[in-house]
């Protein structure tokens, strides 16, 4: 519907207008023209000729103009340009044709008054056929389906042709050797053989460098010809092709400079949208913009709220990479601006869509573990090694010896027969399922879109289950030739269900995998449990070990997330004279959401795990965002000159409250019971907060062109926010920008050559803010304490909770960006590349402090950081003859993050034992210990460990076995924080740097293939360079024996020399630490995967004109996450540490998240 709507802007815009009722009279007089080759043969008309090496095109010319006939040639296989000599004084066509024949071996068939000119393969040189006209109808389409109007179809080699009308529609006569050619701006042509068909429709698709095409740009439009800024885009149809959840899935691998992970693979994951590397420690997340309204994105790092917008319902995209694109939304948009636009009616009849699908998934790779034999064994070997080292045995009080439970000969549980905590946790073949239905249309004085979707998936593993309900209604409405208004509306609400996964709960598979194998899942029937109320085994005791059932607990724990959002918008728009518009908006974004959780009484004995008395907890939250927006818009065009100039104010506030109650105690486990709190006979819990902010903007923009060659656009927005201190006018930041851009291929002097056809340079510069941090620092806040009190004297007393800093200003990102856009080969080829630079300065970080101020942290300005790299796009589009259409788009971007400088007297800080940022490297990297393989024999060990060197970690000295760390650093001298030598210890000193999280570079390739009525499409996407920490690795290689199940890898350990240079020793309480952070657990985590594949087929329009008012059926077959090349060991390489998808600081552990899910699914498509 985009690209009919955008057809039908082109089409009204004043050169294009001109052009189409220039053509459509053009072309209808050509068809009413009789010519006077008029039922004559090329043997009845005489030409008079005096060509002398002239080329073979102005032979035909000058044929065409004496006798009325017409050629008709491919000019891929005929050369126009060969030189040709042809002198005749009234001789017939067919005399001339003959003897250009023998000179240049074509030949020559008449039909009609058609000529067509061939190779002669067969002899024959001139032809004459006599053939009836064909009147030829159809309708021209592009790949939605929907109706292009304005499209030019020729009959190929000749003027002749006609123009589709505003339904699409098209006639015209011609022969059945002709072909005829399909042409519209910004589309491929399609060459179709007429044959004998008298009904041909056809489809165009979009070409790679659709220069006419208009893009969303922040309060506004601009065509992509025009555009100085850096702006990436995709449409509606690539948005619905993936199975998903949240709109900003849906930018993974199609724009360049936009890098998306998941934080799982658990439905409602909240997704990490990185644009342009990471400038800040803190909030990296974009602004996001539906419809005009800033949407605000949770910062708990485990709920996603744009799950409430339905991916179904959104017409476009636009990503606002560079300041000069994003500087309009000042403040807010320092991390970048995502635009989202959502569809709106169309004039025309009723058009009702509805998709839907369904699919199942499945986890595609799982981490291994050990059997009960092998358990046994591993915890032999390490209390074996341990009792040896320390020199106990039998009988000493610290001799270490299995549990009698596992002695040999000992009826161990399941034993024969070992748990599959695997299948248990997982819920096989998930369904997820989606439904969409929408009506539109409209005509000159409204129009209007309505929507209602139901999605539903369940995760992967048991008890996860969401459901989206969504409905919208967008319209607009034309009061008079001056004034329209419109509104938009969308309510949604999703349901989260699940039991003890996430939240701080723990990872249902993952600790599942882990447990012992010998250990039963349910009660045996034959051993029963007294007393037990859940049908569960807590394997009490059991080897002597207490270790919770993962699968018991998921079962009876109950968690309930619900979220419902109202978004809705209404403007109106006035235009008070030619080229000046009024515009104004009132948007309200409604956020309410509650998490309810209960957890019932139970007993080690039958989960291995005591909760001496239930609980309910119940928290709810409340967000209102209001926005009113006013903008003058001024457009004029003088006479090669034209401007473009926006001015406008927006207001924003933003208010939120939240209310946590928990009650405990309860008599009955019934809901109606225990969720009045009340009823608990605890002491009941109440918490709850309050908290607003407000923003104030001036924005303008102004834009200049030059015959559409020279462009310039200057923006420039000054906001103000209540987050900061009055004083020293620190509440007011400025941000401008400017950009400029010289199409080349627009002057006089270039001349188009087969390579370069479209050649633009462009340049920006321009400054962003950022203010988020902790609310008002600068004011001395204070909470009232828990009672207090003596005896049965209770007191409440207000205590501080913030470190004051007045100090605190705008965290200010810079950007400059050079860039050359060119169409290459007849713009079939389309290759943008681009440099960018940016910048962040003063940016904010949340500063422990010492225990001794009585506060956690304060907001401070910190240091800066810089980002810089290279982005490339380019896309290809072809038809072939045979009707085979090819689309080929690829985007590859480099990252280079960097930490130029901290505060004076800072050279580094860590958020935990496993990361670091420090002045000089990525912000975020893993610092740790650096090792070099297995220490093999004593004599190896004694060689290095003379002279005093000696690992502080481990008093006792490495053995045979133990993994060799590496002595890198000491202590610096003279300010300097390390020596950068190696001083003959192994302390704190010799961790250092081990790989980043931010990767070097990133990609993505989108194939499309259609023929006739079937589509295929795959979509690549892939990171590089980028490391992750392995922290189920790291636990699950432990190695000191009992406990929890640890990975098979563990039988590659050491076991004497030569056995193994990678895993060490098995030993109990691990002396030598082996399992310390260091490079054995940071691990490359590039990959290569075929994010999506799609296999469609569309029913014939022959076939839909018999079905009575149906423009589009279509079926397909897809999958996602198909396909996954990668050097990593876990499970999914796509790793963000659970709860910092919008903080790059600590980012990369995968502690054992649910992997992305591989789905298989099927689908229809509808319209009538």
């Amino acid at each position: 519907m985009k690209k009919y709507i955008r057809g039908q802007l082109i089409m009204l815009s004043k050169r294009l207008l001109y052009g189409f009722i220039f053509q459509l009279i053009f072309c209808t007089v050509l068809l009413a023209s009789n010519g006077n080759a008029q039922r004559k043969t090329i043997e009845q008309v005489n030409v008079t000729l005096s060509v002398n090496e002239s080329s073979l095109l102005q032979l035909f010319r000058k044929i065409e103009n004496q006798s009325g006939f017409e050629f008709s040639y491919n000019s891929e296989k005929i050369d126009l340009n060969q030189k040709v000599t042809s002198n005749a004084r009234k001789q017939s066509v067919y005399d001339v044709l003959e003897d250009l024949a023998k000179k240049t071996g074509l030949s020559f068939i008449q039909i009609n008054n058609n000529i067509h000119v061939k190779q002669n393969k067969n002899g024959t040189r001139v032809t004459i056929q006599e053939k009836e006209r064909i009147l030829i109808s159809g309708v021209v389409r592009d790949s939605n389906g929907e109706p292009l109007p304005g499209v030019t179809i020729l009959k190929e080699g000749t003027t002749q042709g006609t123009v589709t009308d505003l339904e699409g529609r098209y006639e015209i006569n011609a022969d059945e050797g002709d072909f005829l050619v399909f042409s519209f701006i910004g589309f491929d042509d399609r060459r179709i053989e007429v044959g004998n068909q008298t009904s041909i429709n056809v489809t165009l698709n979009e070409n790679a460098q659709n220069l006419e095409e208009v893009i969303v740009i922040g309060y506004g439009e601009k065509s992509r010809k025009l555009m100085t800024e850096s702006i990436g885009t995709i449409n509606s149809a690539e948005i619905t092709k993936v199975p998903i959840a949240s709109a900003d899935q849906s930018l993974q691998g199609r724009i360049s400079g936009v890098q998306v992970t998941s934080v799982d693979g658990t439905p409602g994951a909240p997704v990490s949208v990185r644009i342009r590397g990471v400038g800040t420690v803190g909030n990296t997340q974009p602004l996001f913009v539906v419809d005009g309204v800033p949407v605000g994105n949770n910062s708990d790092g485990v709920t996603n709220p744009l799950t409430t917008i339905n991916p179904s319902d959104i017409e476009s995209i636009s990503v606002l990479k560079d300041a000069s694109a994003a500087a309009v939304y000042g403040v807010r948009a320092a991390n970048g601006v995502v635009l989202i636009t959502t569809k709106r009616g169309k004039k025309g009849k009723p058009t009702v869509n509805f998709d839907a699908y369904y699919g199942i998934q499945n986890i595609a790779k799982f981490n291994e573990y050990n059997s009960t034999d092998e358990w046994i064994a591993l915890t032999q070997d390490a209390f074996d090694a341990a009792n040896v080292q320390n020199g106990f045995s039998p009988g000493d009080p610290s001799y270490q010896e299995l549990h009698p439970d596992l002695a040999s000969g000992s009826p161990v549980r399941n034993r024969s027969n070992e748990t599959n905590w695997k299948d248990e946790a997982l819920n096989k073949s998930a369904p997820i399922q989606n439904y969409n239905l929408s009506i539109s249309g409209g005509n000159d004085d409204y129009n209007y879109f309505v929507s209602g979707g139901y999605f539903a998936q369940e995760a992967t593993v048991q008890k996860w289950d969401l459901k989206r309900y969504n409905f919208r209604a967008n319209s607009d409405f034309k009061i008079n030739k001056r004034l329209k208004m419109g509104q938009t509306f969308t309510v949604s609400h999703q349901e989260i269900e699940r039991g003890m996964n996430g939240r701080g709960d723990g990872f249902l598979l993952q600790n599942s995998l882990t447990m012992p194998p010998f250990f039963n899942i349910y009660e045996d029937p034959a051993n029963p449990i007294p007393g037990n109320r859940y049908g569960y085994d807590g394997n009490s005791d059991l080897a002597g070990l207490t270790i919770a059932n993962q699968i018991g607990i998921n079962q009876i724990v109950q968690n309930n997330d619900r979220l419902t959002r109202m978004l809705g918008s209404i403007y109106g728009e006035l235009e008070i004279f030619e080229g000046l518009t009024y515009k104004s908006m009132v948007s309200v974004d409604y956020l309410t959401t509650r998490n309810d959780s209960w957890r019932p009484e139970y007993l080690v004995s039958e989960v291995g795990l005591n909760r001496p008395g239930n609980e309910y907890n119940d928290s709810r939250g409340e967000s209102v965002s209001q926005v009113f927006t006013n903008t003058l818009n001024y457009f004029k065009v003088f006479g090669d000159h034209s401007i473009d100039i926006l001015a406008g104010i927006e207001y924003q506030k933003n208010t939120n409250t939240s209310l946590a109650v928990r009650g405990s105690d309860f008599i009955s486990n019934a809901p109606d019971f225990y969720q009045v709190v009340k009823n608990g006979r605890g002491d009941p819990n109440v918490g709850g907060g309050a908290g607003q902010g407000s923003f104030v903007g001036y924005l303008g923009r102004a834009s200049y062109n030059f015959k559409d060659k020279y462009l310039l656009t200057g923006t420039i927005r000054r906001d103000g926010t209540s987050a900061f201190s009055p004083e020293n006018n620190r509440r007011w930041g400025t941000f401008p920008s400017f950009s400029a851009a010289w199409r080349v291929s627009q002057e006089d002097f270039f001349s188009e050559s087969g390579l370069i056809s479209e050649m633009k340079i462009r340049a920006s510069w321009g400054q962003l803010g950022n203010s988020n941090t902790t609310s008002y620092p600068h004011i001395f806040r204070v909470s009232t304490t828990p009672d207090y009190g003596s005896g049965n004297t209770t007191i409440q007393a207000p205590t501080p909770i913030n470190f004051v800093n007045k100090d605190v200003v705008w965290e200010t990102v810079e950007t400059i960006d050079f860039g050359v856009d060119l169409g290459l080969f007849d713009n079939k080829v389309d290759l943008l590349v681009t440099y960018y630079d940016r910048t962040t300065k003063d940016f904010l970080y949340s500063l422990p402090l010492p225990n001794i101020t009585g506060f956690g942290s304060t907001p401070v300005n910190l240091g800066s950081v810089s980002n810089k790299g290279i982005e490339i796009e380019i896309g290809y589009g072809k038809t072939f003859s045979n009707g085979l259409q090819l689309t080929l788009n690829g985007n590859f971007t480099t990252i280079k993050n960097r930490l130029e400088e901290l505060a004076p007297g800072i050279e580094e800080f860590s958020s935990n034992a496993a990361y670091r940022t420090a002045v000089g490297q990525p912000i975020g990297y893993f610092f740790g210990y650096k090792t070099d393989g297995i220490y093999q024999t004593q004599e190896e060990i004694d060689g290095i460990f003379t002279g005093g060197f000696e690992d502080k970690n481990a008093p006792q000295g490495p053995r045979p076995g133990d993994v060799k760390f590496l002595d890198v650093n000491g202590p610096g001298e003279e300010g300097a924080q390390f020596s950068g030598e190696p001083d003959g210890l192994i302390d704190f000193n010799d961790r250092t740097y081990l790989g980043k999280t931010i990767p070097t570079y990133f990609y993505g390739l989108n194939i499309g293939l259609n023929y006739k009525s079937f589509d295929f499409s795959m979509l690549w996407q892939g990171v590089g360079d980028v490391q992750v920490y392995n922290q189920v690795r790291q636990s699950n290689l432990n190695l000191t024996g009992g406990g929890r199940n640890m990975l098979v890898e563990s039988q590659e350990r050491w076991t004497g020399p030569g056995t193994s240079n990678s895993i060490p020793r098995a030993i109990s309480g691990d002396p030598n630490q082996n399992g310390r952070f260091s490079d054995r657990f940071v691990e490359d985590a590039g990959f290569l995967r075929l994010r999506n594949v799609q296999l469609g087929f569309s029913l014939p329009r022959t076939v839909l004109d018999k079905m009575n008012g149906f423009n589009i059926g279509r079926i397909y077959l897809a999958a996602s996450n198909l396909l996954t090349f990668t050097k990593y060991t876990g499970m999914d390489p796509e790793v963000m540490t659970y709860g910092s998808n919008s903080n790059q600081i600590g980012a990369g552990t995968d502690g054992g998240n649910m992997p992305q899910p591989r789905i298989i699914q099927m689908g229809v498509q509808l319209q009538f």
